[in-house]
């Protein structure tokens, strides 16, 4: 008697495991170890029945990417919603992606460390991947129109904020023979200090 066919709800909870293998696998031996039969037989299945739900290693990459991208989204998008100081949006938003690569490093890696291979390049192709960023970019914009820091151009600044705490995560996450304390702390005393010096700008021109 055949099976019967899965239900969508199941495809997206096996797509869910398959994802979070895949990210464990990048996370101990890097991208370019990921095979669609390794990652098969570390789930206890075929190649043949892993291609049914991803058709190569680039779709399982995407969806990976997409969905990873999708929570850092909506992450930011409700605290662009829900925040009027755009200093506590800013603040906020840096904290939440702190979090968001510290809670689970093997994403973080599979997504920013190991994805240097233009797997991802139609992922970029939409707008809504650059969301966060771009709201980070307004909030930035609309601390400097009310003269809460001093910037000449906003983007860049928005560049030096995500970059200082993108490189906390990334050591973090990587350099074990270091101890970076609490990392938390360490993240707040960072975007404090960002803050501080655009806000000194003002003073030193």
């Amino acid at each position: 008697m055949p099976r019967p066919a899965l239900t969508e709800e199941e495809i997206r909870s096996f797509r869910r495991t398959i994802l979070a293998a895949a990210a464990k696998i990048v996370g101990r031996e890097g991208l370019a170890r990921l095979s669609m039969r390794g990652l098969a037989d570390s789930l206890g299945m075929t190649a043949a029945a892993l291609y049914r739900y991803y058709p190569s290693k680039q779709d399982l990459i995407i969806d990976f990417c997409r969905d990873a991208i999708t929570d850092l989204r909506n992450r930011f998008g409700e605290i662009h919603r829900t925040t009027e100081d755009p200093l506590s949006a800013i603040r906020s938003m840096m904290t939440a992606y702190a979090r968001f690569g510290l809670e689970d490093r093997d994403r973080f890696r599979m997504l920013f460390l190991e994805n240097d291979q233009g797997l991802t390049s139609p992922l970029m192709e939409d707008e809504e991947t650059m969301l966060p960023y771009r709201q980070l970019v307004e909030q930035v914009a609309k601390a400097a129109a009310a003269g809460l820091i001093v910037t000449a151009d906003s983007e860049r600044s928005t560049q030096t904020i995500w970059a200082s705490v993108h490189g906390i995560v990334t050591l973090a996450s990587t350099f074990n023979d270091f101890d970076f304390g609490n990392v938390d702390q360490l993240v707040d005393e960072t975007i404090e200090l960002l803050i501080r010096g655009l806000r000194s700008q003002g003073a030193a021109q």
